[in-house]
């Protein structure tokens, strides 16, 4: 695989599409940048048998993270100027623990499944997307994303009852 080619063949239309992500040229620049860097230390490592579907597989990741940081930072300014907070703001130790062992279930449920489901799930459920902007993302039909959630959430309805079991076994 010719590294240089896919850079020229990809960088403009990878901007592209991260600045429609983001919302902002210049973090789309800096996005893609970093994802061409990710992706150079990839093929050094392992063969890419799609490098263009591999390369906007990062460079979205990367653009979600960065839109996903920007919200918990526009919610943390926002809550900062409203009000200081108070001891009672902050969630007890027991809840954290409590919230901590909640999270992890969750992943390791999700763990359980096939990468392109959870890819699916987390998509529709942690970045809010429909099932039609879910299909367009990923290339696929909406009838797949429906059965690829409907698996999912199928297999966390059945995990969560068999854990709600368990602890009321003990």
């Amino acid at each position: 695989m010719n590294i240089e080619a896919v850079y020229l063949n990809h960088q403009s239309e990878l901007q592209f599409h991260l600045t429609r992500i983001v919302d902002c040229p210049e973090i789309a620049a800096d996005l893609a940048q970093e994802s061409f860097i990710i992706f150079f230390r990839e093929a050094k490592k392992q063969t890419i048998d799609h490098p263009r579907g591999f390369l906007f597989r990062i460079a979205k990741n990367l653009a979600y993270d960065h839109i996903k940081h920007r919200k918990v930072t526009e919610n943390y300014q926002q809550s900062k100027e409203q009000s200081p907070p108070s001891v009672s703001d902050f969630p007890s130790a027991e809840k954290l623990v409590s919230i901590d062992e909640r999270l992890t279930a969750i992943k390791r449920i999700l763990d359980e499944l096939p990468l392109r489901t959870q890819e699916i799930f987390i998509l529709n459920r942690v970045y809010g997307m429909t099932y039609d902007e879910t299909a367009k993302e990923l290339g696929i039909s909406d009838s797949a994303v429906e059965k690829h959630m409907a698996k999912a959430l199928l297999h966390c309805r059945k995990q969560f009852k068999a854990q709600r079991l368990d602890q009321h076994d003990h």
